[in-house]
């Protein structure tokens, strides 16, 4: 027999994290949470990328090329924007101590953090200082057109094939290993 009371607070349940979760529709056509996608960019498109890049950043590109995007009028760290200010901080001394540790361990990949151009941004985007901006909104329309909550990332090997995250909101490009990335793209 099946529980009426269980089914309420289901629904209630449900219905509570649907509402929740729709802060952001405005911004965002789709809603899909960590879809991976897979492909090879166009000839123009990749060298495009590395000339961009090329001339934003004062280091050399490497063969793999791993970048997190985010944007403008997003809601994704609304939480955590409630918390002291020296929690954040802390939260963004941590970060880029992953982030020296990911490049030892990654000597062979260029990893990045852009984002669109604008002011209302979380405090953990507006106060990392890695984060490139976009000013030109460049990289934006070469890569990242298409919005999701919590940003994009893409992980661009050598051979110009790319692996596509959308609503990556903790970089997650960045920690996959290289067998993951692999059947990534061997399922295209």
């Amino acid at each position: 027999m099946i529980n009426p009371f269980r089914n309420i607070t289901l629904s209630i349940v449900c219905l509570t994290f649907l509402l929740a979760c729709g802060s952001s529709e405005r911004l965002y056509r789709t809603r899909d949470n960590l879809s991976i996608a897979t492909g090879t960019l166009a000839d123009s498109t990749y060298n495009s990328l590395r000339q961009l890049l090329s001339n934003k950043i004062v280091s050399p590109i490497k063969d793999t090329i791993i970048i997190k995007y985010d944007y403008n009028n997003e809601s994704c760290w609304n939480l955590l924007d409630q918390q002291d200010d020296s929690y954040i901080q802390g939260f963004l001394t941590r970060s880029k101590e992953r982030a020296q540790t990911l490049l030892l361990t990654r000597p062979n990949a260029s990893v990045l953090n852009f984002r669109e151009p604008g002011n209302n941004l979380n405090k953990l985007k507006k106060w990392d200082s890695t984060i490139i901006i976009d000013d030109s909104k460049q990289l934006m329309n070469l890569l990242f057109k298409d919005k999701a909550t919590c940003g994009n990332s893409i992980i661009v090997v050598p051979d110009k094939r790319f692996v596509f995250i959308r609503s990556d909101s903790h970089f997650m490009a960045s920690y996959l290993a290289q067998a993951k990335i692999l059947e990534y793209l061997a399922s295209k």
